[in-house]
Protein backbone atom coordinates (compact mmCIF):
# COMPACT_ATOMS: atom_id res chain seq x y z
CA UNK A 1 0.00 0.00 0.00
CA UNK A 2 1.41 3.01 -1.12
CA UNK A 3 1.64 6.17 1.42
CA UNK A 4 -0.96 8.11 -0.60
CA UNK A 5 -3.40 5.39 0.40
CA UNK A 6 -3.02 5.56 3.99
CA UNK A 7 -5.56 7.40 6.31
CA UNK A 8 -4.12 10.78 7.56
CA UNK A 9 -3.96 9.46 10.98
CA UNK A 10 -1.54 6.40 9.58
CA UNK A 11 0.94 9.01 7.86
CA UNK A 12 0.44 10.91 10.88
CA UNK A 13 1.91 7.89 12.85
CA UNK A 14 4.75 7.17 9.77
CA UNK A 15 6.12 10.55 9.73
CA UNK A 16 6.63 10.66 13.57
CA UNK A 17 8.03 6.96 13.42
CA UNK A 18 10.89 8.18 10.80
CA UNK A 19 11.59 11.38 13.15
CA UNK A 20 12.32 8.87 15.73
CA UNK A 21 14.58 7.20 13.63
CA UNK A 22 16.03 10.59 11.90
CA UNK A 23 16.87 11.19 15.63
CA UNK A 24 18.35 7.55 16.71
CA UNK A 25 20.43 7.56 13.67
CA UNK A 26 21.97 11.34 14.69
CA UNK A 27 22.33 10.23 18.45
CA UNK A 28 24.26 6.94 17.63
CA UNK A 29 26.23 7.95 14.83
CA UNK A 30 27.54 11.03 17.06
CA UNK A 31 27.48 8.73 20.30
CA UNK A 32 27.31 5.06 19.89
CA UNK A 33 24.34 2.69 20.48
CA UNK A 34 25.73 1.84 24.38
CA UNK A 35 25.61 5.10 24.93
CA UNK A 36 22.35 6.67 24.21
CA UNK A 37 19.30 6.08 26.01
CA UNK A 38 15.51 5.32 24.86
CA UNK A 39 15.15 8.70 26.86
CA UNK A 40 17.77 10.69 25.50
CA UNK A 41 16.23 10.03 21.79
CA UNK A 42 12.38 10.42 23.20
CA UNK A 43 13.61 14.58 24.70
CA UNK A 44 15.78 14.73 21.31
CA UNK A 45 12.53 13.79 19.32
CA UNK A 46 10.24 15.86 21.58
CA UNK A 47 7.93 12.43 21.80
CA UNK A 48 7.64 10.38 24.92
CA UNK A 49 9.17 7.31 25.94
CA UNK A 50 5.51 5.62 25.84
CA UNK A 51 5.51 7.22 22.31
CA UNK A 52 8.89 5.65 21.95
CA UNK A 53 8.02 1.99 22.83
CA UNK A 54 4.59 2.02 21.25
CA UNK A 55 7.16 2.11 17.62
CA UNK A 56 9.70 0.15 19.20
CA UNK A 57 9.50 -2.41 22.01
CA UNK A 58 13.28 -2.10 23.18
CA UNK A 59 16.42 0.38 22.05
CA UNK A 60 17.92 -3.26 20.20
CA UNK A 61 14.67 -3.72 18.15
CA UNK A 62 15.00 0.20 16.87
CA UNK A 63 18.47 -0.27 16.26
CA UNK A 64 17.54 -3.19 14.08
CA UNK A 65 14.73 -1.62 12.47
CA UNK A 66 16.66 1.83 11.94
CA UNK A 67 19.82 -0.61 9.85
CA UNK A 68 17.43 -2.42 8.24
CA UNK A 69 15.55 0.86 6.88
CA UNK A 70 18.87 2.33 5.86
CA UNK A 71 19.93 -0.42 4.56
CA UNK A 72 17.42 -1.07 2.05
CA UNK A 73 17.52 3.13 0.78
CA UNK A 74 21.13 2.30 0.09
CA UNK A 75 20.33 -0.88 -2.08
CA UNK A 76 17.46 0.63 -3.94
CA UNK A 77 19.96 3.58 -4.72
CA UNK A 78 21.93 1.23 -6.34
CA UNK A 79 19.97 -0.74 -8.12
CA UNK A 80 18.55 2.22 -9.60
CA UNK A 81 21.64 3.80 -10.60
CA UNK A 82 22.97 0.01 -11.98
CA UNK A 83 19.68 0.03 -14.27
CA UNK A 84 19.86 3.64 -15.28
CA UNK A 85 20.68 3.67 -19.86
CA UNK A 86 23.41 4.42 -21.60
CA UNK A 87 26.68 2.60 -22.91
CA UNK A 88 28.40 0.01 -20.38
CA UNK A 89 31.28 3.00 -20.18
CA UNK A 90 28.93 5.57 -19.24
CA UNK A 91 26.73 3.69 -16.43
CA UNK A 92 30.21 2.16 -14.87
CA UNK A 93 31.55 5.60 -14.97
CA UNK A 94 28.19 6.81 -13.18
CA UNK A 95 27.80 3.70 -10.63
CA UNK A 96 31.63 5.25 -9.46
CA UNK A 97 30.73 9.34 -9.48
CA UNK A 98 27.63 8.82 -7.82
CA UNK A 99 29.50 7.05 -4.87
CA UNK A 100 30.05 10.63 -3.52
CA UNK A 101 26.55 11.63 -3.61
CA UNK A 102 25.45 8.77 -2.00
CA UNK A 103 27.97 8.89 0.87
CA UNK A 104 27.41 12.29 1.64
CA UNK A 105 23.76 11.33 1.65
CA UNK A 106 23.57 8.27 4.04
CA UNK A 107 27.47 9.29 5.75
CA UNK A 108 25.58 9.24 9.03
CA UNK A 109 24.48 5.79 8.99
CA UNK A 110 27.76 4.54 7.20
CA UNK A 111 29.92 5.96 10.11
CA UNK A 112 27.54 4.32 12.32
CA UNK A 113 27.91 0.84 10.26
CA UNK A 114 31.21 1.21 11.08
CA UNK A 115 31.70 2.12 14.66
CA UNK A 116 29.59 -0.68 15.87
CA UNK A 117 30.70 -3.41 13.42
CA UNK A 118 33.33 -4.65 16.62
CA UNK A 119 30.42 -4.67 18.88
CA UNK A 120 27.32 -5.12 16.90
CA UNK A 121 29.10 -6.76 13.86
CA UNK A 122 26.50 -10.00 14.78
CA UNK A 123 23.18 -7.64 14.06
CA UNK A 124 24.80 -5.36 11.49
CA UNK A 125 25.37 -8.16 9.45
CA UNK A 126 22.01 -9.77 8.89
CA UNK A 127 21.56 -6.26 6.69
CA UNK A 128 24.05 -7.80 4.15
CA UNK A 129 22.47 -11.27 4.21
CA UNK A 130 19.10 -10.66 4.16
CA UNK A 131 19.46 -7.79 1.33
CA UNK A 132 22.62 -9.46 -0.17
CA UNK A 133 23.82 -6.19 -1.25
CA UNK A 134 27.14 -7.04 -2.18
CA UNK A 135 25.74 -9.93 -4.40
CA UNK A 136 23.18 -8.14 -6.23
CA UNK A 137 25.82 -4.65 -6.66
CA UNK A 138 28.24 -7.35 -7.92
CA UNK A 139 25.91 -8.96 -10.30
CA UNK A 140 25.18 -5.66 -11.93
CA UNK A 141 28.47 -4.87 -12.38
CA UNK A 142 29.32 -7.89 -13.64
CA UNK A 143 26.72 -7.78 -16.30
CA UNK A 144 27.75 -4.68 -17.47
CA UNK A 145 31.64 -5.52 -17.68
CA UNK A 146 30.35 -9.36 -19.78
CA UNK A 147 28.02 -6.59 -21.92
CA UNK A 148 31.01 -4.00 -22.85
CA UNK A 149 33.50 -6.61 -23.20
CA UNK A 150 31.27 -8.51 -25.95
CA UNK A 151 30.43 -4.88 -27.74
CA UNK A 152 33.87 -4.39 -27.91
CA UNK A 153 34.41 -1.75 -25.51
CA UNK A 154 35.95 -3.22 -22.62
CA UNK A 155 39.41 -5.29 -22.22
CA UNK A 156 38.88 -8.98 -21.95
CA UNK A 157 39.43 -8.90 -17.97
CA UNK A 158 37.36 -11.55 -15.81
CA UNK A 159 34.36 -9.65 -15.07
CA UNK A 160 33.59 -11.09 -11.85
CA UNK A 161 36.51 -10.47 -10.22
CA UNK A 162 36.79 -7.13 -11.99
CA UNK A 163 33.09 -6.44 -10.75
CA UNK A 164 34.57 -7.02 -7.14
CA UNK A 165 37.38 -5.23 -7.35
CA UNK A 166 35.55 -2.23 -8.01
CA UNK A 167 32.98 -2.74 -5.60
CA UNK A 168 35.01 -3.32 -2.43
CA UNK A 169 37.32 0.13 -3.75
CA UNK A 170 33.92 2.06 -3.38
CA UNK A 171 33.16 0.43 -0.16
CA UNK A 172 36.64 0.32 1.74
CA UNK A 173 37.38 4.05 0.48
CA UNK A 174 33.29 5.19 1.95
CA UNK A 175 33.82 3.29 5.14
CA UNK A 176 37.22 5.34 5.60
CA UNK A 177 35.79 8.62 4.76
CA UNK A 178 32.36 8.50 6.81
CA UNK A 179 33.55 9.43 9.52
CA UNK A 180 34.56 13.09 8.32
CA UNK A 181 32.85 13.49 4.83
CA UNK A 182 34.05 16.08 3.14
CA UNK A 183 32.39 16.44 -0.58
CA UNK A 184 35.76 17.90 -2.10
CA UNK A 185 37.61 14.88 -0.89
CA UNK A 186 35.48 12.41 -1.55
CA UNK A 187 34.59 13.62 -5.55
CA UNK A 188 37.83 13.75 -6.09
CA UNK A 189 39.00 10.23 -4.43
CA UNK A 190 36.26 8.49 -6.46
CA UNK A 191 37.50 10.51 -9.69
CA UNK A 192 41.06 8.65 -9.41
CA UNK A 193 38.88 5.28 -8.88
CA UNK A 194 37.32 6.14 -12.48
CA UNK A 195 40.30 6.74 -13.90
CA UNK A 196 41.81 3.75 -12.38
CA UNK A 197 39.01 1.47 -13.73
CA UNK A 198 37.16 3.02 -16.58
CA UNK A 199 39.88 4.50 -18.00
CA UNK A 200 42.00 0.96 -17.33
CA UNK A 201 38.94 -0.68 -18.93
CA UNK A 202 38.32 0.70 -22.21
CA UNK A 203 39.78 -0.07 -25.54
CA UNK A 204 40.59 3.02 -27.86
CA UNK A 205 37.47 2.26 -29.75
CA UNK A 206 35.51 2.50 -27.03
CA UNK A 207 36.51 5.56 -25.86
Amino acid sequence: MSEEQLTRKERERLRHKQEILDTALRLFSERGFSNVSMQEIADTSEFSVGTLYNFFNSKESLFEELTNSCGDRILRALKTILDEPGTEAERLTNFIRSSSTLLEEHSLFIKLYVSELGTRGVKLSKIREKENIDTIINDGLEQILKDGISKGYFRRVDPAITAKAINSTIETLGFEMASQFDKAVATDMFAKVEQLFVGGLLLPEGK
